[in-house]
């Protein structure tokens, strides 16, 4: 547990925070799949699908407000809430932090549940954030990033990575390289010409069903950790395909990066079975998306989520999406975010302060 103040903020305190595509390169940012394949890269994006952390300050007991599950629940401080259920992640991640009184923490997502963007991680370290604000504190992204990582490895008792942490904490466009003892990322910004090139062609839609990627990441995980040479030379794959679409994204060549996205997913769904879904598999293999389509994929294992793609061209995205509608898919809007943003509110006042 952090050592520091217990005297929480009197300000109200909102970590607004980016939920993340991976476009190349997921499951190589889990320990230790990126020692085991030489090169492991991993490219993802920062999105405007938010997840939202507000700190009020009152008096009394703490209390948490999840507007997504609709629950509201109490108790002594915030280490008094129990690490089960719906909200367990939150309650994990508030015993990092000295034990805190009278004050409501309210939380919502804008993506649906098992949606593969990354929420629940984003939410995570939507939490810290305003935690760290709440009792005057900061940390870099780097050590948040890792805390956040370990919090839920230990929350889900399962093996989890740091890319859907780096892109909350940093935003825009990241080519994140993991090495023996630190992380190797270069971030490209949401406003600059090779983000709003990604941003032009990117679009976004929801399968309609959650993802469950732990056991289908797992089975991949245990072959290269086994030494399955099979395994091992999909993921070398993987890592390869990655590192051309770093460069495809960071040249702007939104083209380029398409074919990248489709080479990936090509190798991705023969890791293990229950990656991909018959009803993805139908809308990839449909004539009329792959003639406006450079490349799609799932993002996050376990044959739901949301499907990620990048047009041939952005005037084909009316087009494409009227595609996506057709199938059942629920189109959401596709654009690049910045970064978190942390603002607190002193009482009384309509103007915040950004942190």
């Amino acid at each position: 547990m952090n050592k520091g103040k217990t005297s929480p903020s009197p300000c109200r305190i909102r970590a607004v925070v980016p939920n993340r595509v991976d476009l190349a390169g997921g499951t190589l940012d889990i320990y230790p799949l990126y020692l085991l394949v030489p090169g492991s890269m991993t490219v993802n994006a920062a999105i405007g699908v938010r997840s939202i952390v507000e700190i009020v300050p009152g008096r009394g007991p703490a209390r948490l407000r999840s507007e997504n599950y609709s629950l509201r629940v109490e108790a002594r401080d915030t280490h008094g809430f129990s690490t089960e259920g719906k909200l367990g992640l939150i309650a994990s991640a508030l015993r990092f932090f000295p034990p805190v009184k009278g004050v409501e923490l309210r939380f919502r997502n804008e993506a649906p549940l098992g949606s593969g963007i990354g929420a629940s991680s984003s939410l995570l370290v939507a939490v810290m954030l305003a935690m760290y604000a709440c009792l005057g504190q900061r940390r870099g992204w780097e050590e948040t990033a890792r805390a956040a990582m370990e919090i839920e490895a230990e929350h889900l008792r399962c093996l989890t990575g740091r890319q859907d942490h780096v892109a909350a904490l940093r935003g825009g466009i990241q080519g994140i390289r993991f090495l023996p003892g630190r992380i190797d990322s270069e971030r490209i910004g949401a406003g600059s010409e090779p983000g709003r090139k990604l941003a032009a062609h990117g679009f976004l839609a929801s399968t309609g069903k959650a993802h469950h990627s732990a056991d289908v990441n797992w089975r991949m995980i245990r072959g290269a950790i086994e030494g399955n040479e099979e395994i091992l030379r999909r993921f070398r794959g993987i890592a390869s395909v990655a590192r051309e679409t770093w460069h495809a994204v960071r040249a702007g060549d939104a083209v380029e990066a398409g074919r990248a996205v489709a080479r990936e997913w090509g190798i991705r769904k023969t890791l293990a079975a229950g990656v991909s879904s018959p009803k993805v598999d139908r809308l990839l293999a449909s004539r009329g998306f792959r003639m406006r389509v450079g490349g799609a994929k799932l993002c996050g294992a376990g044959g739901g989520g949301m499907v990620f793609g990048l047009l041939r061209s952005p005037g084909e995205r009316k087009r494409v999406e009227a595609i996506l509608a057709a199938d059942g898919f629920t189109v959401f809007p596709f654009r690049l975010s910045g970064g978190p943003r942390v603002t607190a509110e002193a009482a009384g006042s309509r103007r915040g302060t950004e942190l």
